[in-house]
């Protein structure tokens, strides 16, 4: 994924956890990721446990080549 769709990714992100971009970039960095759940609902948080947890998912979502490539695989779940 190139960095402008990082972007766009982290943009979209941000906004349906209630965060900034760049406080979700640093929070991601450090990989600080349980204090992302505070503003989600309890589905929601069963949700990004299921998809943190599973390996094969998240090498996909690494290697995806777009934001739309993202949405596509989690959309699976």
């Amino acid at each position: 994924m190139n960095e402008k769709d990082y972007e766009k990714l982290l943009s979209s992100a941000s906004s349906k956890l209630g965060t900034s971009p760049e406080k979700l970039r640093q929070t991601l960095e450090k990989g600080d990721v349980a204090s992302l759940t505070g503003g989600l609902s309890k589905a929601d948080k069963a949700k990004l446990k299921a998809v943190l947890g599973n390996k094969e998912l998240m090498d996909k979502l690494k290697k995806a080549g777009s934001p739309q490539e993202v949405m596509k695989l989690l959309s699976g779940m």
